[in-house]
């Protein structure tokens, strides 16, 4: 019997998260009625950069990259200049996205990403323990190697961007191992480290070297699993407020300076 996949994917939508309505019908959703008939450029290229990394998929997930490629279409737009940044890649599905978007523009610039690898999470706080966040030292253990990926793999999927520089390290250690870093003035960066710590470290770090316009996401906000990350964000926005802060209805959260 043929698989209604629309039906599928609404159930799936509701599952996601059970903030949003759940009479929400896909066929709504311009991109998801186009996509098996005429074809959607973020779709498919989200679908392409997850097979060639192996992601994971969901579609929270999907839409917060919705969310995020649009502020990478905004600097491929040439309407704000730096370079770009992303801490936490994992696997390297939104580098991929991001390295190929900016490859087909005229911006110029360095795309630099910063990763733990192998390392997987960092340590957890009590930030990172409340609503679901686990207090079984074998579920952090569990969590801390599920988030553990390889280098080289993700070194080989970003080789075609000779734009792209990958460095390993703990955050924000990991920040004073780079030459010139500090001097760098950046139009997005993007931070997935699911934690509070690597969260608000990031934030002291790149909010102050944002150029005007520029966007930073971070894609852990309002996650019940991760609810570090929301403290982080919370926290920082309130000592040093951005011009606009958007938060997801799927997660997410957008920082315009």
């Amino acid at each position: 019997m043929a698989i209604d996949w629309l039906a599928r994917m609404r159930f799936m939508f509701n599952k996601a998260t059970a903030r949003i309505d759940s009479r929400l019908n896909l066929d709504d959703i311009e991109r998801y009625w186009n996509y098996p008939r005429a074809g959607d450029p973020f779709l498919e290229a989200y679908q392409e950069s997850r097979r060639l990394t192996g992601s994971t998929d969901d579609l929270a997930k999907q839409m917060r990259f919705h969310t995020l490629m649009q502020a990478v279409d905004r600097l491929a737009s040439g309407r704000v200049v730096g370079d770009v940044a992303e801490c936490g890649c994992w696997h390297g599905h939104s580098s991929h996205m991001i390295a190929r978007a900016l490859s087909a523009s005229d911006w110029a610039g360095r795309f630099l990403i910063f990763d733990s690898f192998e390392g997987g999470l960092s340590d957890k706080g009590v930030q990172d323990r409340a609503q679901q966040g686990d207090t079984d030292p074998d579920e952090t253990h569990r969590q801390k190697q599920l988030f553990a990926s390889d280098p080289q793999a993700v070194a080989a999927v970003l080789r075609p961007f000779d734009f792209v520089d990958l460095h390993k390290g703990w955050i924000p250690e990991v920040f004073a191992e780079v030459e010139g870093l500090e001097a760098r003035r950046f139009a997005l960066v993007h931070l997935d480290v699911d934690l509070y710590a690597p969260t608000l470290a990031s934030l002291r770090f790149f909010a102050p070297r944002m150029n005007r316009g520029g966007i930073i996401v971070v894609d852990d906000y309002a996650s019940s699993h991760f609810p570090g990350a929301t403290s982080a964000v919370d926290e920082f926005i309130v000592e040093h407020p951005p011009e606009l802060a958007l938060a997801g209805q799927t997660g997410g959260m957008i920082l315009l300076y």
